[in-house]
């Protein structure tokens, strides 16, 4: 009987023992084999919208508190967590808090005012929790911000500087908007605008709007001056002024350049004492290389603006009859007599920073409209001579030929320099140039044989693209004396220098002095 026992109890020890192995085998969450579950402060966090009144999605007016506060809740595990942070973030508007603290029940809460913009905004609630299993982190709310009524007029873009008796070149915009500046999009309105001090304002003054938006096409002013004041007004608005801008009277001697003053490249011209500026283009495309035609009239320029080609374009002195030339062509150069232009044909690439790249180039001439265009040799930077020769640049050197492509002449024959950018005189008998060869670049003139090659400038600055003055005393010129590229004029013997922009420009300004 003893021994009948002892086996007994050992087959209820095996059993046990068989439980236990068993049990270590298993996940049972609720540790009844022996495995605790997880302890709840280790349990990982989330976070969601709410149930209830979460405050997702609502609207109310611009600058204004919405009406429900934006609620979340955190869970620890399924458990609502109290005492936890929640931090919260807008782009538009504020917050009343930029953290909180959960409360027993788990719910934080925060006002939000909404921002000026009329449209969709966005704020979000987040947490840190320390598991890296966490569940949701982040939770996203949005609004919509509604305008608020119409009070008010307000100029979108200012005024620029004008010539006389030209339209403005942006057509100048009259919007209706609420407090903080949305248009009132649905708001019809008649628009009158008005020039103080006095003058003469011509074209259609009153207009009525179209989305909000009043837009004046024609208007132009006959009187030249500065500190120009346009006023639009409208029944039940308040009135808005422009900003000053000055009228300015076209004439000889102005120069055009290339800055990017207004965040892209732009052709403007001025008076030959830097005041007067007017811009001339205005779009996103890189806009370059103005030259004169022999007349003053138009202007031939470079372009990307149709394609993603490079193409030499036309226009009227004061910005206006833009029309393309021809496709795949860069540097434009008028002859003396009008009736031929100089280019190359080639691909470029254009940095807004630091400036372009020609990839390839061969010497072009063309009849003035763009026809017959044919090939002279490599080369770049043309520049017509008044007896009807091409200077240009090519392989460091600089060279000139006949339209026919005969009588090809090294003139500065310079191995180990680079010399760029040759400018005639008005005369013919000089060539004012770009070279490295003292180790920075400089201006120099030379003969136009090439002999008696001598410096003009001498400072440590980059010196670029030589203009001359019609009576051939003076040369404008870019420069970086300053650290930025701005436009200078100085005499031919390099005396007499003085600054006639200053933009900060980051690409060489292209001078081009009228004829």
């Amino acid at each position: 009987m003893r021994a009948t026992q002892v086996i007994s109890v050992g087959s209820v020890a095996l059993g046990l023992l068989a439980g236990t192995l068993v049990s270590g085998c298993s996940d049972d969450p609720a540790g009844v084999t022996g495995n605790p579950a997880t302890p709840p402060a280790q349990q990982a966090l989330s976070i969601q919208m709410a149930p209830s009144g979460s405050g997702d999605r609502q609207a109310a007016v611009v600058g204004s508190i919405l009406p429900q506060p934006l609620q979340v809740l955190v869970r620890r595990g399924t458990e609502p967590a109290s005492g936890v942070v929640v931090s919260w973030s807008t782009a538009q508007g504020h917050l009343s808090a930029s953290q909180t603290l959960t409360s027993s029940s788990g719910i934080a809460a925060v006002a939000w005012t909404l921002g000026t913009l009329a449209g969709q905004q966005s704020a979000q609630a987040s947490i840190n929790d320390t598991p890296p299993d966490t569940g949701v982190s982040v939770v996203a709310f949005t609004a919509v911000a509604n305008r608020g009524p119409a009070s008010r007029l307000a100029f979108p873009v200012e005024p620029a500087n004008v010539l006389t008796d030209r339209p403005f070149l942006q057509s100048i915009e009259v919007a209706v908007v609420d407090q903080y500046g949305n248009r009132a999009i649905d708001l019809t309105e008649s628009v009158t605008v008005t020039l103080d001090p006095g003058g003469s304002l011509a074209g259609t003054t009153t207009v009525i709007t179209d989305d909000g938006l009043a837009t004046f096409t024609d208007l132009t002013i006959g009187q030249a001056g500065t500190g120009y004041i346009l006023t639009a007004t409208a029944s039940g608005m308040h009135p808005a002024r422009s900003a000053a801008f000055d009228v300015v009277t076209p004439g000889p001697g102005r120069i055009v350049f290339r800055n990017d003053r207004d965040g892209n490249a732009e052709i403007y011209s001025m008076n030959a004492d830097g005041g007067g500026v007017v811009r001339l283009t205005a779009n996103l495309a890189f806009d370059s290389d103005p030259s004169w035609s022999p007349d003053g009239t138009k202007l031939a320029f470079v372009s990307d603006r149709i394609s993603a080609h490079d193409a030499i374009f036309t226009m009227n002195f004061d910005g206006t009859g833009v029309a393309v030339l021809t496709d795949s062509s860069i540097e434009p150069a008028w002859a003396r007599d009008g009736t031929m232009l100089a280019g190359v044909r080639g691909t470029r690439t254009c940095v807004r920073v630091r400036g372009c790249r020609i990839l390839y180039s061969r010497l072009i001439v063309m009849k003035a409209d763009g026809s017959g265009q044919v090939v002279l040799a490599n080369g770049t930077m043309p520049a017509w001579s008044p007896d009807g020769r091409v200077a240009f640049a090519n392989g460091g050197d600089i060279y000139v030929i006949n339209p026919d492509g005969t009588g090809l002449t090294d003139l500065t024959n310079s191995p180990g320099s680079s010399n760029l950018w040759p400018a005639w005189s008005p005369d013919g008998t000089k060539i004012a140039f770009r070279s490295n060869r003292a180790g920075h670049s400089d201006l120099y003139l030379m003969n136009a044989d090439g002999s008696g090659i001598t410096p003009v400038t001498t400072d440590s600055a980059v010196e670029g693209r030589p203009a001359w003055s019609p009576d051939g005393k003076r040369i404008a010129f870019g420069s970086t004396r300053t650290g930025s590229w701005e436009v200078y004029a100085m005499n031919a013997d390099g005396s007499g220098a003085v600054q006639l922009t200053t933009t900060n420009g980051s690409v060489d300004p292209e001078p081009a002095w009228s004829p």
